[in-house]
Formats: C-alpha cells, sequence, structure tokens
C-alpha cells in the first residue's frame, strides 16, 4: 500500500516547471564554452572542439526554444543517438590511437546533451558536465595557465548563484541555496543587491583563498600509483639495436665549427665528438611529473680516444620482452620483491610526457626499478642505459619507479678504494694521447686529499671555479687533444669539456669515472608538480665508482647544481625548497630562506588574484554607488528648465538657514509637516516639481520673496 501511496503522490505532484531564464542559461552556455577551451589549450583536440562548440551553440537555442513551446521528438531522438555516437567514438579512439579519446568524449558528450536543458535542475547538471571536462584538462594541464580558466569557471558560477537567488528569492531556489532557506525571508527578485550580499562574495573569496591553500597543503602521492600514466597512441614497435637513434638533424657543421642553435644535441648519440660546437634552442622537449628533484639520466661512455668518447661493448645489450607495458630493471635476488621495494620510504614514481621527437633513449632519474612503456622490447647496455626500438615521438608518455640515491659525504668518504674487477680497468682507460701536463695537474690539485671522495670534490671544484662556460668555444685544432687543449689554451667550453677533464684527471689518479648525458632537472612548476624540460637542459656530467654504493653522479659544469644526486621524496608541495646546499642549520634561517622562496615562487600568482580580487572589489563599489546615487545624479544632470533648478536651490539654502535637512525617507510635505515655518516654500518645491505646466518664473519669483522674508 505504501509503494502505491508513494506512485500516485510522484504521478499526481506538480511538474518540474521549466526554466525561462536567459541569463542563466547564457551563464550556464559560458562556463561550458570555458571548459571546452580549457581542454582545447591542453589537449589540442581541435576538430572535436571545434564541432562541440557548434552542438554546443545549437543544443542551447533548441532547448530554450522547446521550453517555450513543446520538446519536437526528433530533437529528443538526436541527443539519444548522438550521445551513444559520441561514446562508440571514444571507445573507436582507444583502439586507433586517436588524440586523447576521452577528453574528445567528454566535450561531445556535454555539447549534445544542452538540447536537454529545460529545468533549472538541467542547469545544475551541465555546470557538473563543465566541471568533468576541467577535470579531463587539469589530468593534461602543465602550466599555470590552466588556473585563469579556473578563476573564470569560480567567477561565473558564483554569478550564476547569484543570478539565481535574485531571480527566485532563496526560500524558491531550494536546490541551490537550501542552507539559507531558513535563515531569511523570501525576497523578490533583484530586490537589493543583498540576494548574495551577504554570503556570495564572502563564499566567493573563501574558495579563491581555501582552493589553492587545500592543493598546496595536501599530501603527494609519491609511491605506486593505482594506474601508471603511459600513452598507448604511439607505441614503439622493433627491437633496440646497438646504434642510438636521433630523430633532429644536427646543424651544418664546418671544420667542427658552428654558432647556430638548433634542437640536436650530439650527446644523444652512439658517439660524443668533443670538437663539436653549437648551441641548443629553449624549445620545451618533454614535461617530467617527480615527487624527487634529479638530473634525467640517459646512458653513459665508458671510452675516450682523445677526441670523443664512445661505449666500448656497444653491442652487448640485454634485451627485454614486455609483459603488457611493464619491464622489470631490478634483481630481486639483491634487492627483493617488487612490493618490499615498493614500501621503502626512497622509492618513488615519476612520468615523462614528450612534447617534441626525442631519440630512442629512455629518460629516468635514480636507481631505475620498473618501467612503464607501450614498446615491443627494451635494450639495456652496460652503462644502465635503455633504448626501445624507435624514437620517441612527441605525444609518449611512460612512467618509471625508481629508488632515491641520496648519499652523504661521510659516507662515500668511507667507501675505501677497493673495486671490483669488472670496474677495473674499463673505467680507468686513457688515450696515449693525455699530455703529462694533464697528469700534473691532476696530481696538483689533489695532492692533499686523503680519499677518493676528496679527489672528486677538489677537481670539481677547481673546474668550476678556474674555467668558464661558452657555448661556442674556439674551434679544436688539427691533432690535438680535447682535455688538454681545453684545460691549458682555450680554458673555456661546454659541459662535455668539464665533464672530460674531470673523467680523465679522476682516472689519472686512480678513480673510476664515466662521462654520462642526459637532461637537467629543468625548471620545477611548484603548483602543477611538473618540471619544464627544454632543448638546452640537455646536459652531460660525471659518474664515480663507490664501493657499496655504485655509481654517484657529480657535475663540474658552472653554473649547474654541483650535486646532481637524486633529492629526498617529497611528500608535500614545496617541500624541496628547504634543500639547499648553503642553507645555514639554524632552524629561524632555514624558515626564512623558505619562506622567501615561497614568497618569489607564489609573486607572479597571487598578483594576479589580487588584481582579479581588486578589480571585483572596484565593481562592487561603483556598482553600491550608481544604485545609492544612480537615481539622483540621472535626475539631477538631466535637461530641466534653469528656474526649475534654482527653485530647488532656494529650497535647500532654506533648509541649511534653519539647520533642518530634510531626511532621505521624508517627502517634502512630510518634512513641511515638522518644520511648519518651511510650509509655503515646500508648496513652491511640490508645484515646481509635480504640476503638468508649472508657471516656473512665478513660482521662482515667490521662493526669492521668501528667501528675503526669512533672512535673519
Amino acid at each position: 500500500m505504501k509503494l502505491l501511496e508513494r506512485l500516485r503522490h510522484r504521478i499526481s505532484r506538480k511538474k518540474r516547471p521549466h526554466e525561462l531564464s536567459i541569463p542563466l542559461r547564457s551563464l550556464v552556455f559560458c562556463a561550458q564554452c570555458i571548459g571546452i577551451f580549457a581542454v582545447i589549450y591542453t589537449a589540442r583536440v581541435w576538430p572535436a572542439a571545434l564541432l562541440s562548440l557548434g552542438l554546443l551553440v545549437f543544443g542551447h537555442i533548441s532547448a530554450y526554444q522547446a521550453v517555450k513551446t513543446k520538446p519536437i521528438l526528433w530533437k529528443r531522438l538526436f541527443s539519444f543517438v548522438g550521445i551513444h555516437l559520441a561514446l562508440g567514438w571514444m571507445f573507436v579512439g582507444l583502439f586507433a590511437q586517436h588524440r586523447y579519446p576521452q577528453a574528445q568524449f567528454a566535450m561531445l558528450g556535454m555539447a549534445i546533451v544542452s538540447s536537454e536543458l529545460f529545468h533549472r535542475l538541467n542547469l545544475h547538471s551541465a555546470l557538473g558536465m563543465a566541471l568533468i571536462n576541467f577535470y579531463v584538462a587539469a589530468t593534461l594541464s602543465r602550466d599555470l595557465i590552466f588556473g585563469l580558466f579556473i578563476l573564470a569557471f569560480v567567477a561565473i558560477l558564483l554569478i550564476y548563484l547569484w543570478v539565481a537567488d535574485s531571480e527566485d528569492g532563496v526560500k524558491n531556489n531550494p536546490v541551490t541555496l537550501r542552507a539559507l532557506a531558513d535563515a531569511s525571508p523570501p525576497r523578490p527578485a533583484f530586490a537589493s543587491l543583498g540576494g548574495l550580499g551577504n554570503w556570495g562574495w564572502r563564499f566567493g573569496i573563501a574558495v579563491l583563498i581555501a582552493a589553492p591553500l587545500v592543493f598546496i597543503f595536501s599530501p603527494r602521492y609519491a609511491g605506486y600509483p593505482i594506474i601508471p600514466p603511459i600513452s598507448l597512441r604511439f607505441p614503439v614497435h622493433g627491437s633496440p639495436s646497438a646504434e642510438i637513434v636521433n630523430p633532429a638533424v644536427p646543424v651544418v657543421q664546418i671544420e667542427g665549427w658552428s654558432n647556430q642553435q638548433s634542437d640536436y644535441y650530439y650527446g644523444f648519440s652512439s658517439r660524443l665528438d668533443l670538437s663539436y660546437r653549437g648551441g641548443l634552442t629553449d624549445e620545451i622537449v618533454m614535461y617530467v611529473r617527480s615527487p624527487v628533484w634529479s638530473y634525467w639520466r640517459s646512458h653513459a661512455y665508458d671510452t675516450y680516444d682523445g677526441r670523443s668518447w664512445s661505449l666500448s661493448d656497444g653491442e652487448n645489450l640485454d634485451k627485454q620482452r614486455r609483459w603488457g607495458a611493464w619491464f622489470s630493471l631490478f634483481d630481486e635476488e639483491t634487492m627483493g620483491t617488487i612490493e618490499e621495494i615498493g614500501a621503502r620510504s626512497d622509492y618513488f614514481f615519476h612520468s615523462f610526457h614528450v612534447v617534441r621527437d626525442l631519440p630512442n633513449l629512455v629518460f629516468m632519474g635514480g636507481q631505475p626499478i620498473e618501467l612503464f612503456i607501450a614498446a615491443d622490447e627494451i635494450a639495456v647496455d652496460s652503462t644502465g642505459g635503455i633504448r626501445v626500438g624507435g624514437p620517441l615521438k612527441a605525444g609518449t608518455i611512460y612512467s618509471v619507479g625508481a629508488i632515491s640515491t641520496n648519499y652523504s659525504a661521510q659516507e662515500l668518504q668511507s667507501a675505501g678504494g677497493e673495486y671490483p674487477l669488472e670496474v677495473v680497468p674499463r673505467y680507468l682507460q686513457v688515450p696515449d694521447t693525455i699530455t703529462q701536463r694533464t697528469a700534473d695537474l691532476a696530481r696538483s690539485v689533489t695532492s692533499s686529499t686523503a680519499t677518493p671522495y676528496d679527489k672528486v670534490i677538489a677537481l670539481r671544484d677547481y673546474l668550476r671555479d678556474t674555467y668558464h662556460y661558452d657555448y661556442y668555444p674556439p674551434p679544436q685544432q688539427p691533432g690535438t687533444e680535447s682535455v688538454d687543449q681545453f684545460l691549458f689554451v682555450d680554458r673555456r667550453g661546454v659541459c662535455e669539456h668539464f665533464v672530460s677533464a674531470l673523467v680523465i684527471m679522476l682516472r689519472l689518479e686512480g678513480v673510476p669515472a664515466r662521462l654520462t648525458a642526459g637532461y637537467g632537472s629543468g625548471d620545477l612548476n611548484q603548483v602543477t608538480g611538473y618540471y619544464v624540460v627544454r632543448a638546452n637542459h640537455a646536459h652531460a656530467w660525471a659518474e664515480v665508482y663507490f664501493p657499496g654504493y655504485g655509481w654517484v653522479p657529480f657535475d663540474p659544469t658552472p653554473g649547474w647544481n654541483g650535486d646532481p644526486q637524486t633529492g629526498p621524496v617529497r611528500r608535500w608541495i614545496f617541500s624541496d625548497l628547504t634543500r639547499s646546499v648553503d642553507m645555514p642549520a639554524i632552524p629561524f634561517g632555514s624558515v626564512f630562506q623558505a619562506g622567501a622562496a615561497l614568497f618569489d615562487m607564489a609573486i607572479g600568482p597571487l598578483m594576479v588574484l589580487g588584481s582579479l580580487a581588486l578589480a571585483t572589489a572596484l565593481g562592487w563599489g561603483i556598482w553600491n554607488l550608481w544604485q545609492r546615487w544612480g537615481t539622483l545624479l540621472r535626475y539631477r544632470f538631466r535637461w530641466q528648465p534653469p528656474a526649475r533648478r534654482k527653485i530647488f536651490r532656494a529650497y535647500r539654502r532654506a533648509q541649511r538657514r534653519l539647520r533642518s535637512p530634510r531626511a532621505a525617507t521624508q517627502t517634502v510635505q512630510e518634512h513641511a509637516d515638522a518644520h511648519p515655518q518651511i510650509k509655503a516654500l515646500a508648496d513652491i518645491v511640490d508645484e515646481a516639481a509635480y504640476a503638468p505646466d508649472p508657471a516656473y518664473e512665478t513660482l521662482l519669483e515667490r521662493a526669492r520673496r521668501w528667501l528675503r522674508a526669512h533672512r535673519s
């Protein structure tokens, strides 16, 4: 029986009214357009975006026409078929390697169902679908520009709430503002700016302040993600070869000299020629999402011939077929299971988003444990470099699980000098062309050191403090040795020259070392958490072997961080601001430096937010002034006979003489009832203001006589 009563109640209850408000529909349309623009900015899916915008315009117009007349059956059928076609298109795109099929479906789905916006609740749902588009765009966003789209959406949402409340009153709008329904009586539409005046602006400021704070101080998940970020759009087919494939074309060289810039880094090759000269552009090549600061390593070289570096056993590759998209890079016997490794506090997960075509080298930070990449096969060379069967195309996404390698000076000083057989003599090799003065310089710089680590630091600091970085050093002369020319002739060069000098002098002192290539960390965006890596961040550094610890990186190049080891795992955003080599050990100094760095990073966004807040406050103030003084100004400045203006001026003068100004809520006659002595002048003012065709000159003469009579 209760069920039947409930059904009767649902059938007999009042039908939900159609929403005819053009302002509300316009605001929802703008919010949905901003959601589409956010997806366009991050995903660049132009065909689907333009189609979605067209469908959105058609849908909103169609929905408004339907609520004024009657929904047309074929339009409802269009929505039903269209949403299923969009869903099918998404599944086709997943298998046909279309560009971001989920983003395309989010836009198309929102646009198609816009023709069903009949009621107020439908408009709320449309705002929710716009938020879904923002979520899709947020997963692809790499910079702060995305925040401007969010601010615009929040602003439109607040205006929507205010308009909805002003049109219907709080009590008549329970879906949006039920919390205020019992606290305030219903009000007529647009009765005053107080519709949300005492609540909306406070809510808006609270949202604008609280949302960034919640994002900033929320924990960052640094461990194993539920779904590792990888891209299936550009799978790498084929088996890796010993030859490193770089899709970029080097600039033309004339006798080893070039003053041009390119995206080609000659270190990403099977052979690194130190006689090459040339700069790199600042084009973005990839984004890296990582909770750990690191250099992004690709491979290393072990053999030097006096002019170039190469890998002595480059043909010896350990190839591995994929299991799904997962590749294991660790030894379970020595390191334990993947579950045990993932539970370690120094384990972290980082993902690489390729923007421009890169060589077939896999870049990664720390000590890699596992790799998620859409490739048929990977190959690992003897230096730990990983390569795939073809170049990494723009749009490729892969992820790496790794262990942070962060060793203290005390640990490395105690490592000793007992090197395993597989390290010596391979990483102590020096060519016969090395000059005696190079060996003498190495001996002189390290003469007062006690451990291999001390030798590394002494030589590193000597190179950084003595020589200058220069993208275009003089061309290398024929028959010369590269390290000797850098140290004693040119005394300036690029990172490869600094690293070659460090590695060779360490080998001359009996310390195993090698030259490593890759990218520097890039520029960290503290809000998005992405490192922005550009072409000119391509870099070379040294790796030195320490018994018990393995290969540890060092960087002798001026202008780069002197300690390229991976940093501690950041569990909170901005937590790396306290990491500084020169930071004093005083807690107050650390707090001050962290705060200064935070302020320096946040000053740009704060200025944008401050400008928006100032503009909002200014607009609010102007609106209030207009509401208060607008009617008076319109009345005062419109054209009226001069005699009439003089009558009103005489009335104001009389009020000042009597020291009895009329209250804003009083009429002229009500004021005269309280002050009978001004009754005659009040009658003159009323006749001048309201009589159909007053004799202004006569009335003005009467007003002047009244003023003369009451002069004292």
